[in-house]
């Protein structure tokens, strides 16, 4: 059995692969930057104004307010969704060697949209179900709804390449994203950790800089404000990134990773030997 540090270091030879794919090919690294921007807009145009009218006195404001807030969130869901297909099917160009084509990759996605439709659907209700076990649950409701995001976060890790590069409907996708990660659970978890550990770590310390630039900003002294905006700025952009490196890289390794399970064979800068020393599931 590898140990803690054999896995870390075998992450960290997967996270590098990944990102030399999107390095050697730039655009992958754009799709998820345009998802996340859409997704945003769909979240101040709709769910901003809902929030202002759930504040309401009247129950009819309020009604509006929760619908169009649940409105926002379920299309800022669908183009993240959206774009990630896009990512995966631009990535498994790349990885077989070929140079990515977007438009072929938008069709595709354009083509699995009742199936993205579907799927956004489903993660938004288990989202919602997961935060009202959170919030009404007391501590027992917390510990199950952290239990249960970790849970159907491995499960369902292999979703977007399997629409992506299969075409099935939602369900179908969940399942058989559940039968992949089965067979080669460690692989997912040592990639994905290290991964998301990576991204999360720069996006914690691009915040704290922009927080901190904040302050000086509100000094109100002109040298602090300039030194603050420039910290806001820095702050940002580094979020920002660490935000597209986390969701480009994923996106590379989740379609490395569905070959090397569903097909028994390695893409791309990849060897059996990488994937298969990652961990073993049995």
């Amino acid at each position: 059995m590898p140990s803690m540090f054999q896995r870390m270091r075998q992450g960290w030879q997967l996270t590098k692969k990944s990102w030399g794919v999107v390095r050697s090919h730039p655009q992958l690294a754009k799709l998820p930057l345009t998802g996340g921007v859409l997704a945003l807009i769909a979240v101040i145009l709709f769910a901003g104004p809902g929030i202002f009218l759930v504040a309401s006195e009247s129950d009819a404001a309020r009604g509006s307010g929760y619908a169009m807030i649940a409105v926002g969130s379920y299309l800022a869901s669908f183009l993240v969704i959206y774009y990630n297909v896009i990512l995966a099917a631009a990535a498994n160009q790349a990885l077989d060697g070929r140079e990515p084509d977007l438009e072929s990759a938008k069709a595709v996605a354009r083509n699995r949209i009742p199936a993205i439709a579907g799927w956004a659907l489903v993660s938004a209700l288990v989202s919602v179900l997961l935060s009202v076990l959170r919030d009404r649950g007391g501590l027992p409701g917390r510990i199950a709804a952290s239990l249960g995001a970790a849970i159907w976060g491995l499960v369902t890790f292999l979703v977007i390449p399997v629409l992506a590069l299969e075409g099935v409907g939602p369900i179908v996708a969940i399942k058989r994203s559940g039968s992949l990660v089965r067979q080669r659970w460690g692989q997912q978890v040592t990639g994905n950790f290290v991964i998301g550990g990576i991204s999360g770590i720069a996006t914690l310390i691009g915040v704290v800089i922009a927080v901190f630039g904040v302050v000086l900003l509100s000094g109100g002294a002109t040298g602090g404000a300039i030194i603050g905006g420039v910290l806001v700025l820095v702050g940002l952009a580094l979020a920002i990134a660490a935000a597209v490196f986390g969701g480009a890289t994923r996106g590379v390794f989740g379609v490395a990773l569905y070959h090397f399970v569903s097909e028994d064979r390695a893409v791309g800068p990849f060897s059996n030997q990488d994937l298969a020393s990652a961990a073993r599931a049995r």
